[in-house]
C-alpha cells in the first residue's frame, strides 16, 4: 500500500487528518505508530478544530521537520533550507488543494455541530477531506524522495 492509500485508510478509520498523515509517515519522521498518533493527536481540525491550517498539511511539515530539519543552533544556512523547503511544501499544498485553511476548504464551521452534521451526511466532509489527505501525502512522499535521493541537506538552496 502507497502511502497516501495509507494516509487515506487511516483517516477513514478514524484517524484525524494529521493523525493519518504522521501516523502513515512515522517512520521517515523517526517515531512509532503510538508517538506518531499521539504528536498529531490535537491538529485534526485545523489545529484544535480552530480551523487554520489543515491538519493533513501541518502534519506533512511536522514529517518534512523531523526527517530534515537536524542541524545545530546556529546553523542558519540548514535552518533556511528546512524553512524554504516546509514553505515550498504548504505552497504545492495550496495548489493541489487550493487553500490551505481549514475552513476556506470545508467552507463550512465544523464547531456548529448542526451544519457538521449535514456536511457529514451529504458526504461533503469525507470528500474535502480525503482529498487533503490524500493530495497532502502525495505531496509529501514526492517532497521526502526528492529531497532524499538529492542527499539533503542540500547546502543553501535559501539563504535570508
Amino acid at each position: 500500500m502507497s502511502k497516501p492509500e495509507q494516509a487515506l485508510s487511516l483517516f477513514k478509520n478514524g484517524y484525524n487528518c494529521a493523525q493519518a498523515i504522521l501516523v502513515a509517515f512515522a517512520n521517515e519522521a523517526g517515531v512509532d505508530d503510538e508517538m506518531a498518533f499521539s504528536i498529531a493527536s490535537g491538529l485534526g481540525g485545523g489545529v484544535g478544530r480552530t480551523q487554520n491550517i489543515c491538519g493533513a498539511i501541518n502534519a506533512g511539515a511536522i514529517v518534512l521537520g523531523m526527517r530534515l530539519g537536524r542541524y545545530q543552533p546556529g546553523d542558519n544556512d540548514a535552518k533556511n533550507d528546512v524553512a524554504y523547503l516546509v514553505g515550498q511544501f504548504v505552497s504545492e499544498c495550496r495548489k493541489g488543494l487550493g487553500s490551505t485553511n481549514c475552513h476556506e476548504l470545508l467552507k463550512i464551521d465544523i464547531n456548529n455541530l448542526t451544519l457538521k452534521k449535514q456536511a457529514a451526511d451529504s458526504g461533503h466532509l469525507a470528500s474535502v477531506c480525503n482529498n487533503a489527505v490524500s493530495k497532502s501525502a502525495e505531496i509529501l512522499e514526492r517532497f521526502l524522495a526528492k529531497n532524499m535521493a538529492e542527499g539533503w541537506p542540500s547546502m543553501g538552496i535559501h539563504s535570508l
